[in-house]
């Protein structure tokens, strides 16, 4: 643990989105203050590591045994991030381990499951469709690394070459993603309710309905939270502002510190 302005900060972890890995973290990361304590995961199939099967173990278990895994050897008290596709693993990771986590930071979730309303889950539906549609059509097309230019979408080309190469890297694991793998967990609003981690929920302001209807829902979901809008924001603030995003975790790590100190 290091000490930051009288305050005990403990580690952070950092758990990426889609076609990601823990090497997308380390502009944020670095943006953190001077002798903080943060390290990222990269989940099971994906980045350079050989898969332990041909892709049928992926999914929210596995993924969500990986965060507690990690989390375990950090020595717990853990304060979680977690991004898009690994929102819905870190929440499995608070049900089946609470004991590791202090709080849970997550950016954008972007599954239905938390969704009771028709009308929400129609329009999230088409949203989706719309979002997702594109990605199906460029795998099936022409492969995985046009499924990964295509899930990014217009901010990719606005990305270095180097950080283009790390999604690239990514892109065996998008077949498992776009229905290969497990079925994502049900993790709905009674599962929701018995999570009793402390967690923030924040979302671009500008993003579209299929992340902010989820996220909203989750933040409503989740007995112990409150919801943040980022002006000017979208889905890949991480990526495009890391700074940005990491002046958002560093806020919300302290007022989790300050929360359990004696």
């Amino acid at each position: 643990m290091t000490m930051v302005e009288g305050m005990t900060m403990p580690g952070l972890l950092f758990v990426h989105g889609a076609a990601g890995d823990a090497r997308v973290w380390n502009p944020v990361i670095a943006a953190l203050p001077d002798g903080w304590e943060a390290e990222a995961i990269t989940l099971t199939y994906f980045g350079d590591t050989a898969w332990p099967d041909d892709g049928a173990g992926f999914g929210t278990a596995m993924h969500a045994r990986d965060i507690c895994e990690h989390a375990a050897r950090l020595g717990g008290d853990v304060r979680l991030v977690c991004w898009s596709y690994a929102v819905h693993a870190g929440l499995e990771a608070l049900r089946e381990r609470p004991d590791l986590f202090a709080g849970a930071f997550f950016y954008e979730a972007g599954l239905p499951h938390y969704l009771s309303d028709a009308e929400e889950i129609e329009r999230f539906t088409r949203d989706f469709k719309s979002c997702f549609g594109p990605v199906g059509a460029a795998l099936k097309k022409d492969g995985p690394v046009a499924a990964v230019r295509a899930l990014i979408g217009p901010a990719f080309e606005r990305m270095t070459p180097e950080r283009r190469a790390i999604y690239e890297s990514n892109s065996a694991m998008m077949p498992l993603l776009m229905g290969g793998g497990q079925a994502p967990a049900q993790i709905g609003p009674g599962e929701l309710a018995q999570i009793e981690t402390p967690c923030r929920v924040a979302m671009g302001a500008d993003t579209r309905l299929a992340f902010a209807l989820p996220s909203r829902a989750l933040a409503k979901g989740l007995p112990d939270c409150d919801l943040i809008e980022v002006p000017d924001a979208q889905h890949f603030l991480p990526e495009t502002d890391p700074g940005r995003f990491a002046g958002l975790v560093e806020e919300w790590a302290g007022s989790v510190t300050e929360r359990t100190l004696p």
